[in-house]
């Protein structure tokens, strides 16, 4: 999101715009009608700011861990981050049984995300291996 501000003598204009073009443009329309001062600036709405944080700690090519040449080595140390942070927020909690839930959360999640990136890459690079068990044979019968 763009924001152009433009001061005239007795009024202040405040427009915000999605496009970068279309930004440019008025901030160009305001010069030529002589405002005494225009800003233009990028805003970052609180959905882009949530998204940039989220993956500068979750994304492996963002994250300081990408120096790590070794991928399995950055999903392990992922791994064990995520089981302190288990353990810590059971500590915080004071429970430990709200740490042991988190840890079972935690993996179920993780061993759903495996399996259905696991299934994509199978049906992008074996798709045939999906028609197989479909309960029908070649002719359209079932068996």
């Amino acid at each position: 999101m763009y924001k152009v501000t433009a001061w005239f003598r007795s009024k202040k204009i405040v427009e915000l715009f999605y496009s970068l073009s279309d930004a440019t443009e008025y901030r160009d329309h305001l010069d030529a009608h002589y405002a005494q001062k225009v800003t233009f600036r990028k805003v970052r709405s609180m959905r882009e700011w949530v998204y940039n944080c989220w993956n500068a700690v979750m994304d492996y090519r963002i994250n300081p861990l990408r120096a790590i040449p070794d991928l399995n080595t950055r999903h392990m140390i992922m791994q064990v981050l995520a089981w302190m942070w288990c353990i810590v927020f059971g500590i915080v909690i004071g429970s430990m049984w709200a740490g042991v839930f988190s840890m079972i959360a935690h993996a179920l999640l993780l061993a759903a995300i495996a399996i259905t990136v696991a299934t994509f890459e199978t049906a992008k690079r074996r798709p045939n291996l999906f028609t197989r068990y479909s309960g029908r044979s070649k002719d359209g019968e079932h068996e």
